[in-house]
């Protein structure tokens, strides 16, 4: 049976990809189909398969065609060509590529990873104007698939689908090594930062509590937007953007990691746990579906609740058993998400 995935964006990897690669294992010959598509952006077993994309490809240099051309998004979609003989379409949507033009004979699986791919808050006021048309139509083109499955509790409630599926995401388990405690002599003398999705102000509003606390801060992830942010602070230290395996080696020596992203799966929270470390997130109903244990909560980036949540892991830290952490971390691994999404496309 010819198979075609579809994916929201080829653009960049993150955790989205790494699920694309598991289910492209399942099905060998594939097609894939997405939005927008960057050339070697994504390397990897990927760009070895056929790709089919829309118009918007040709624009497309980073994640930011998403915005600049939102209100074109479902004629973009729309306008994706899918191969005649193409039987069975595996949908792996961040919120809008499951708005294809698919015949009625072919098989349909749809499974929603995410909904907020783009952030509405941040269109121009001219694409605002069609936010209502973009979301009714993504909202309808779901009502076509006769399978659907989602990655949590808290987007089935949201999208309202009560016959969903709720299928775990995973992320990149290996790149998360675990050292024994009689394999080290760790002193814990740092805490680790992770840039993603923290707004400058809740940035310098931690950078701050830390230094003034007298602590050893490390940050990773994207740092081109925080050149006055370094000068203020030029005792942190600031280690780019880099792999898993890379954060799994800052993480091993960390007090706690603290993680601000807000995605669809707090993969870079689990990452900290399978470490064996404590992590500090949003206090975010998807955050507070899968970290059931090790992780401390934050309402908000005042003194007040920053400094209740350092306490908390201050008096914790040292006494924490790094090998439930551990199992907590690998709770959601690749076996697991590969047999259930089998279990759904069977």
């Amino acid at each position: 049976m010819k198979t075609a995935i579809a994916i929201d964006s080829l653009l960049l990897r993150d955790d989205s990809i790494f699920m694309l690669e598991l289910i492209l294992n399942l099905f060998p010959n594939s097609e894939i189909y997405t939005i927008a598509h960057k050339q070697g952006g994504i390397l990897g077993q990927i760009e070895t398969r056929p790709i089919v994309s829309s118009f918007l490809t040709h624009r497309a240099k980073d994640v930011s065609v998403f915005k600049k051309n939102f209100w074109i998004m479902p004629s973009a979609v729309k306008a994706i060509p899918l191969h005649p003989s193409i039987e069975k379409v595996i949908v792996l949507s961040r919120g809008y590529i499951h708005g294809l033009n698919l015949p009625d004979h072919v098989e349909k699986y749809l499974y929603v990873m995410d909904w907020g791919m783009i952030n509405q808050n941040e269109l121009g006021w001219f694409q605002k104007r069609f936010a209502p048309f973009v979301n009714d139509w993504r909202e309808k083109a779901l009502t076509k698939y006769p399978r659907i499955a989602v990655s949590s509790e808290t987007l089935k409630s949201y999208l309202e689908l009560p016959n969903a599926d709720v299928i775990a995401p995973t992320y990149r388990t290996e790149e998360y090594p675990f050292v024994r405690d009689e394999d080290h002599n760790f002193l814990f003398t740092h805490q680790l930062l992770y840039t993603h999705d923290l707004k400058l102000d809740e940035m310098r509003s931690v950078l701050k509590f830390f230094t003034d606390k007298g602590e050893t801060v490390r940050v990773l992830g994207p740092e081109a937007h925080l050149e006055a942010i370094k000068k203020e602070f030029p005792q942190v230290e600031f280690g780019g953007d880099h792999c898993e395996a890379t954060s799994a080696l800052y993480s091993h020596q960390a007090k706690a990691i603290w993680d601000f992203s807000q995605a669809f799966f707090p993969a870079k929270a689990f990452g900290g746990l399978a470490t064996g470390r404590p992590v500090v997130v949003r206090d975010l109903n998807i955050n507070r579906e899968y970290l059931t244990n090790g992780a401390h909560f934050l309402k908000d980036f005042s003194v007040t609740s920053l400094a209740a949540i350092y306490q908390e892991v201050e008096n914790s830290y040292l006494s924490v058993d790094r090998k439930v952490l551990r199992r907590l971390g690998l709770k959601w691994n690749e076996r697991l998400f590969k047999t259930r999404m089998v279990k759904f496309l069977s």
